[in-house]
């Protein structure tokens, strides 16, 4: 079934300095927030006419006319005689044909209505969808000439996403080459590939996503491979200095000492049953004489 034919507008444009307008003030100025309300009510039934045109040719519009806007109906025909005089409707359409419109009115309607007809034509090609948007509700158009150009002009476009290759530096681990710079920048080509390894394998085992690996890497990788770095220079620290080795021989050259400070006799004077030889260093050699006589 075929969507209805739009008619009317639902909305119209509401100038924010209208409280302002030289027509406007005089209805303020002799019927009070009455007259405001006068011209804004006719307004709204105004626009919602198929042909933008409100006849109030008989009596009893006028009553019904008088009680929308709450007053009586000898006031609103005095609001209605300085509305025509004032210029708030044609006066012309008033006195021919006895129907409120102007030529603003018919201005901006004919913005909504041109719209209207080119996107049924659309749709007639092809374009229903786009009937659709615009036909359905009100059209951008609707707010006016001027607010139409000014909303065309601020319209954006939407951009694309930028689509960012990516690398498989390993099975589960892909970083941008940009990213992957940084981080051999960074931390170098070994610790990056360590990085790597380490994100690749987690990932793997526990069947993890990242929405980035490289911001994966930078949150807790990173610390990872740090840590490792730090318990491998402990396990390869030498042990404790200052400890000497059990026999290490003495500052004087003739006795070691142990471990714990105590002399032993030299090595190289032990017997074979493991006594301690005497000191020759406190023997004197025997003399010329001496080995004389002895023989």
């Amino acid at each position: 079934m075929a969507r209805p034919r739009k008619e009317g507008m639902d909305y119209f444009p509401h100038d924010t300095d209208a409280v302002n307008d030289t027509k406007i003030e005089a209805l303020r100025m002799l019927y009070g927030n009455d007259g405001y309300a006068f011209y804004f009510i006719l307004l709204e039934l105004i626009y919602k006419q198929p042909d933008f045109e409100l006849d109030v040719s008989d009596a009893e519009t006028i009553q019904i006319l008088a009680k929308k806007v709450e007053v009586t109906p000898e006031k609103f025909n005095n609001m209605m005689q300085t509305a025509i005089k004032r210029g708030c409707f044609d006066p012309t359409s008033y006195h021919e044909r006895c129907v409120l419109t102007s030529e603003g009115v018919k201005k901006r309607s004919k913005v909504v209505v041109d719209k209207r007809e080119k996107m049924r034509k659309k749709s007639s090609n092809g374009a229903e969808n786009e009937l659709l948007n615009d036909s359905c509700g009100v059209s951008d158009a609707e707010t006016g000439e001027e607010s139409t150009q000014s909303k065309s002009k601020s319209k954006r476009k939407v951009k694309e996403k930028v689509k960012i290759n990516k690398i498989h530096y390993a099975e589960f681990v892909t970083l941008s080459q940009e990213e992957h710079d940084k981080l051999i920048s960074s931390h170098g080509e070994e610790k990056t590939k360590r990085m790597i390894d380490i994100l690749d394998n987690y990932k793997g085992a526990n069947n993890k996503k990242y929405a980035s690996d490289y911001r994966a890497i930078l949150n807790w990788v990173v610390k990872r491979v740090e840590e490792e770095g730090q318990r491998e220079r402990q396990r390869s620290e030498p042990f404790s200095r200052g400890q000497t080795t059990t026999g290490q021989y003495n500052a004087n050259g003739s006795n070691y000492s142990s471990s714990n400070g105590k002399p032993v006799s030299d090595p190289r004077n032990a017997s074979g049953t493991g006594e301690q030889s005497q000191d020759r260093g406190n023997q004197k050699a025997p003399s010329k004489y001496d080995q004389f006589v002895r023989r």
